[in-house]
């Protein structure tokens, strides 16, 4: 019993020691690394025109990956949570890819190319915790609602052809700060974003067209980012 209540105790100490480690009110993070995105194909599971070969799936799988980078920048209350905003750029590219497509009677083979830019700006709402006593370790968790904005552009044999449009986004993060100075952190930062394109102009045209569900472009995707940070 008295082996228990100590190792109570110990713990209790920690735990409040860890708490009780003051916060810091400002946090401006700058963070960059790639963001996986779970939806290319915005007609995927449905009737496909193109044939599903190994260019395809080739031209799919450079859209599934895409740099990006954000800032940060959140006022923390003493308890943990906080509030700011975000700013998040990215993008997508496929390079100029023959694609083979089923025309009814026979198979043709069309070029192709694509190419999108996606920016999200939000405010957003966070909440940091220290993870261990020593105030090395901070744990981030963060809510952002915000609009996103996607310009696609590309080409079909040679023809371009453009359209942008905009939308509601919402992205969580968290993420894990390791203190190398009491100013300066870095760190490594995951998430989950959604937002999905409904209405666009196509070829800077002012008249917005409503996308069929099967063609509407969601954005969704998992970024996996490296991070510094600056406290005060």
């Amino acid at each position: 019993m008295k082996k228990t209540l100590i190792c109570v105790f110990t713990l209790l100490a920690v735990t409040l020691s860890a708490t009780s480690q003051e916060l810091p009110h400002f946090r401006l993070n700058v963070t960059g690394g790639y963001g996986y995105f779970l939806h290319t194909d915005p007609n995927e599971g449905e009737s496909q025109i193109f044939i599903h070969n190994d260019d395809y799936n080739n031209y799919q799988r450079q859209l599934k990956w895409g740099p990006n980078i954000e800032g940060n920048v959140h006022y923390l209350l003493n308890n943990g949570l906080g509030f700011g905003a975000k700013y998040r750029y990215l993008t997508t590219d496929a390079a100029s890819t023959d694609l083979l497509f089923d025309a009814g009677e026979h198979y043709g083979v069309v070029q192709v190319a694509e190419q999108n830019e996606i920016i999200f700006i939000a405010p957003s709402l966070i909440y940091a915790r220290w993870l261990e006593p020593t105030g090395k370790l901070l744990g981030t968790g963060a809510l952002s609602v915000g609009y996103v904005y996607l310009e696609s552009s590309g080409e079909v044999d040679n023809n371009s052809a453009m359209f942008t449009g905009g939308n509601m986004g919402v992205q969580i993060d968290l993420g894990v700060d390791y203190f190398l100075t009491p100013h300066f952190s870095i760190g490594l930062g995951t998430g989950y974003f959604y937002g999905k394109i409904k209405e666009v102009h196509i070829n800077l045209s002012e008249q917005k067209t409503t996308l069929p569900e099967n063609a509407q472009p969601n954005l969704s995707h998992i970024p996996l980012n490296l991070s510094i940070s600056y406290h005060f």
